[in-house]
């Protein structure tokens, strides 16, 4: 039996929608194949600085707050100049020169009246000029000994002794002597210097004696 002509289109009809299905499923595949899926996002793992050590600093500086326009600022005052020690040294030994080369030389002794024990005008010159020397040599001390001539009692003149070399501790301790640096004794009549027994003997051996210690 020969197909009647009516079903010709028809079956060409539907292979064309079939290839035509199976074209657009085709492109389809290709899309969809050639996609790629989008990457997870992964956490980063590396911690900041400042988790590491919770007292860091940090690295930006806080903006300082603004200065109040009311309030004005005192200009600085200048900075006063260091003094110089060489220039402090030569003052301090301007201060303290003294003309004599040993306390013998300003004078050991000073002398006393018969039973007295009050420093004459005198004793206080030469006491003034020990005291220069005591001071322009700080690192010395010095024994005062009081003495008396060969009358009276010995323990009368051990005491009169005594008084005569604190008179003289005394005033030169009142010229800025520290006291530390002066020791006294009393040798009363036993040390006379001169063995005349008459009023030119007894006078030398009334007074107290200045003696280097160290």
């Amino acid at each position: 039996m020969t197909p009647s002509k009516s079903l010709i289109p028809q079956v060409s009809g539907a292979k064309i929608r079939s290839l035509s299905f199976m074209l657009v499923s085709s492109i389809a595949l290709v899309a969809c194949a050639s996609t790629k899926p989008a990457q997870p996002v992964v956490p980063e793992t590396v911690a900041p600085v400042a988790a590491a050590n919770a007292e860091a600093a940090p690295t930006v500086a806080p903006t300082a707050p603004a200065a109040s326009s009311g309030v004005a600022s005192a200009p600085l005052a200048p900075a006063a100049p260091a003094p110089d020690a060489g220039q402090s040294d030569a003052m301090n030994a301007g201060e303290n020169l003294s003309p004599f080369a040993s306390i013998a030389e300003a004078g050991e002794r000073v002398f006393f009246e018969t039973d007295r024990f009050d420093l004459t005008d005198e004793a206080r010159s030469i006491l003034t000029r020990q005291a220069a020397w005591i001071r322009a040599n700080p690192g010395k001390r010095v024994l005062i000994a009081g003495n008396c001539d060969e009358r009276g009692t010995r323990e009368y003149n051990l005491a009169l002794g005594a008084r005569r070399a604190s008179a003289a501790r005394d005033f030169l301790t009142s010229l800025g002597i520290s006291p530390d640096r002066i020791e006294t004794v009393s040798y009363g009549k036993e040390r006379p210097i001169d063995d005349r027994p008459n009023p030119e003997g007894w006078a030398v051996n009334r007074n107290a004696h200045t003696m280097l210690l160290d």
